[in-house]
């Protein structure tokens, strides 16, 4: 009897160590981040993506204590650092910035080793960047509507020069013949510096490229700006008209740059993330870096809006694409 006492006495308190030992037994679960993250920039080191990317990653480092490690993976369109991005472990510690090919691509390539917009989960917007077309000095062509005017001219061919087969740029100058009758002809090169330095020597007459690679030339008088490609006046170019108060708005672009994750990563991530880029995004000395010296605009808000985005954007850009029957070299 005095046993049997003595165990009912005992029963509380080895529940209560037996509680006490699964409580402790149990894995702590993991503070995100807790290791170093990488960042896939799917271009050459020195770009405009590149510094954006380096830039943002140490805002990241400095605030969560991890190193960021940014991975440049070029060639194949962007379609190689994207592939590595979908294919890594989907825990946070891989992302991939994007820009206008992840939403054009579809339509310039037949096959696609992802789906960006099901294997890929958006994070933030950070910039949207505009296009300033342009045209050498000498030419004649002192306003748009001179330009378009000539253009529309039977055998008034006026070549045009951009970055490349398949950027926004190229596909700019194709609208404006599908949609307005000119007779722009394409002059594709490899990137926006030789473009840049042709259409200064006169090589080509008109360019269609970036704010950040045309403000020099156009500061110097050397380009003459005509127009720009998204909605609102760009701040270094105040004085220049868009394209939709011009009455061309079928052709105007704009080009993001944001983060995204593997698909399947945690939504507290993704939240995570997105406060912290959104708060880098407020700090003085990115605004001026970014808005300043890469021509951005920049954009922030919620990962939900950047998926609206990019949904969109490939809803307009895919047909387009196919429709001219433009492809990626």
């Amino acid at each position: 009897m005095k046993l049997l006492r003595l165990l009912r006495l005992l029963r509380p308190l080895s529940c209560a160590l037996l509680a006490a030992g699964l409580v402790s037994a149990a894995p702590a679960q993991e503070v995100y981040p807790s290791k170093p993250i990488r960042i896939i920039v799917p271009f050459a080191p020195g770009g405009i993506t590149d510094l954006m990317a380096r830039l943002l990653g140490k805002v990241l480092s400095d605030s969560t204590g991890q190193s960021v490690i940014v991975e440049n993976k070029p060639g194949g369109g962007t379609v190689i650092g994207t592939e590595a991005a979908v294919r890594s472990r989907p825990d946070g510690y891989t992302i991939l910035m994007v820009s206008a090919p992840i939403a054009t691509n579809p339509g310039l390539m037949s096959r696609l080793p992802y789906d960006a917009l099901r294997d890929l989960t958006p994070v933030i917007n950070l910039t949207a960047q505009g296009f300033v077309i342009s045209v050498h000095e000498k030419q004649a062509f002192k306003t748009f509507a001179e330009l378009l005017e000539a253009a529309k001219k039977p055998g008034g061919d006026i070549p045009y020069a951009s970055p490349g087969s398949g950027t926004l740029m190229h596909l700019v100058g194709q609208v404006m013949n599908a949609e307005y009758q000119t007779r722009f002809v394409h002059i594709p090169y490899k990137g926006s510096g030789p473009a840049i330095q042709d259409a200064i020597g006169g090589q080509v007459p008109m360019i269609i490229d970036p704010i950040t690679t045309s403000i020099g030339p156009i500061k110097q008088g050397r380009l003459r700006p005509l127009a720009v490609t998204n909605p609102t006046r760009l701040r270094a170019l105040p004085e220049v008209p868009t394209m939709r108060e011009l009455g061309y708005a079928r052709a105007e672009a704009v080009a993001f740059s944001g983060f995204m994750l593997p698909a399947g990563t945690p939504a507290a991530v993704v939240t995570r993330l997105n406060s912290e880029f959104n708060r880098a995004l407020a700090l003085p000395e990115v605004r001026d870096r970014l808005v300043e010296q890469l021509g951005g605009t920049l954009a922030g808000g919620s990962a939900e809006e950047f998926g609206a985005l990019l949904k969109a954007e490939t809803e307009r850009w895919v047909p387009i694409i196919r429709r001219l029957g433009i492809k990626a070299d």
